[in-house]
């Protein structure tokens, strides 16, 4: 099985399940997230079957503690951008967990799919 890494910024704080912001400002971080995953999958993956299943991989800019659940949460946009850029419904798509590392010069998310 092949991989496809799909590189984007880090979430939005707007973005988490703990953020306490004002609907409009959400649904247009929302928007926004779910846009650039999509443009940004167009770009940088190449015509593919589909995904099995995928691996979110946070690169902190520090070493400070993170909720891994949170971390998660907040990338549901992304994800949607993805399925929408691919046309594949994301809840057949298995999760295969979080990974957490430090990169203070290139902070990024990395989803990493496997393909079908």
């Amino acid at each position: 099985m092949s991989k496809k890494t799909i590189k984007l910024p880090l979430p939005s704080r707007n973005l988490s399940p703990n953020s306490r912001v004002h609907w409009s400002v959400l649904a247009t971080s929302k928007k926004a997230a779910r846009r650039l995953a999509a443009l940004e999958t167009w770009r940088q993956v190449e015509a593919v079957a589909g995904f099995a299943a995928y691996r979110l991989d946070f690169y902190w800019p520090t070493k400070r503690r993170r909720d891994k659940d949170n971390a998660t949460a907040s990338c549901k946009a992304y994800l949607d951008g993805v399925a929408d850029c691919t046309s594949q419904d994301d809840s057949e798509w298995d999760f295969d967990g979080v990974r957490f590392a430090i990169d203070k010069e290139n902070p990024r998310l990395e989803i990493v799919f496997t393909e079908l």
